[in-house]
């Protein structure tokens, strides 16, 4: 089941800064300063240094409510290559006032010494979703490791969605990523992780066969203390230390697909009941009640991607529904 997967303690322990460039790209090299699970690969790459300019990615974008287009607009954006973004759209049919934005990697890939961070700040009764235009490709490393710092900021009865594609692990790639979420009580956020660890068909030792992920989660009040966190978790996986494989841990599944829903108490009984728990030879799932009145989180254990991205589309909709009144619409044909 998914809550066999083994979780460490996040102690995140920091409140980074990711209101510009400057201040993102200090907080994301710390960050990896004090991950000691990557004490084994912060030799820098001979090639171009870690978090120089190409490789020091940024992302800031700030949604706000507009009143008189009766919309919610990207009212403001920062960016540095590699890291881009689409103008917002408005494709959600069943949320007209929806601002949709997909965030675009012009390198096409995740390579050794990338130091990316994005900042999104939903402002009061806005309302969008976040994704991106592919998978994240994470590719295998010779020296040094990637990281992502990620921050959402929202505020009062807004409403926001961050559903990236799935991150692919190629065989000796090393990823680390901390995300940070600040939201008062009456905000929501949905939030998915989909990984897929190497790709199947490509080598035989592809399967498993990076060297370390390692993904940290805090969720938090507005001006609360670093020690006050409503909920937070670190996922290490080692496939060097451990077979992920065996019975107990991930069980012959070989996915792992995750969705946090950040939304008021009293949403969180009906959707819990009706996403329901089961294992089958296909998929395991099962949700979870968050410390502190946080939310849900939905763990997702699969064989194939395509399964488990249905299931966890499944939990969106119900959240989508009892938050925002209408379910997601029919996914696009070409997704």
């Amino acid at each position: 089941m998914p809550e066999a997967v083994s979780f460490e303690s996040a102690g995140l322990g920091f409140c980074p800064d990711c209101s510009s460039f400057e201040s993102s790209r200090d907080a994301v090299l710390g960050m990896g300063a004090r991950a000691g699970e990557l004490a084994a690969f912060r030799g820098e790459p001979p090639q171009m240094a870690s978090g120089t300019a190409g490789k020091a990615g940024y992302l800031r974008l700030d949604f706000r409510r507009d009143e008189e287009l009766g919309r919610t607009v990207l009212a403001d954006m920062d960016r540095r290559a590699p890291l881009l973004a689409q103008k917002a759209l408005y494709w959600e049919e069943s949320q007209p006032g929806m601002a949709c934005v997909i965030v675009i990697a012009s390198s096409g890939c995740v390579v050794q010494g990338d130091r990316l961070a994005l900042d999104v700040h939903s402002g009061p009764g806005s309302c969008a979703l976040v994704t991106t235009q592919s998978a994240t490709k994470v590719h295998s490393m010779g020296h040094s490791y990637a990281s992502q710092l990620q921050r959402f900021r929202l505020e009062e009865e807004s409403y926001l969605e961050y559903m990236p594609d799935p991150l692919i692990l190629h065989r000796h790639s090393r990823y680390l990523q901390d995300t940070l979420v600040t939201l008062p009580a009456s905000a929501s956020f949905v939030y998915g992780e989909l990984v897929v660890p190497g790709r199947r068909w490509h080598h035989e030792e592809e399967l498993f066969g990076f060297d370390l992920y390692s993904a940290g989660l805090q969720i938090s009040r507005p001006g609360a203390g670093e020690d006050d966190a409503l909920f937070e978790e670190r996922l290490v996986l080692d496939p060097g230390e451990t077979d992920f494989r065996n019975i107990g841990i991930m069980g012959g599944f070989e996915v792992l697909g995750s969705v946090y829903a950040l939304l008021p108490e009293r949403h969180t009984a009906g959707i819990k009941n009706a996403i329901g728990s089961d294992v089958t030879d296909s998929l395991a799932w099962g949700a979870s009640v968050l410390p502190r009145g946080a939310g849900l989180a939905l763990r997702v254990l699969g064989r194939d991607t395509g399964k488990v991205r249905t299931k966890m589309r499944e939990f969106h909709s119900l959240v989508r529904e009892a938050v925002l009144g209408r379910p997601l619409p029919p996914e696009f044909l070409w997704r």
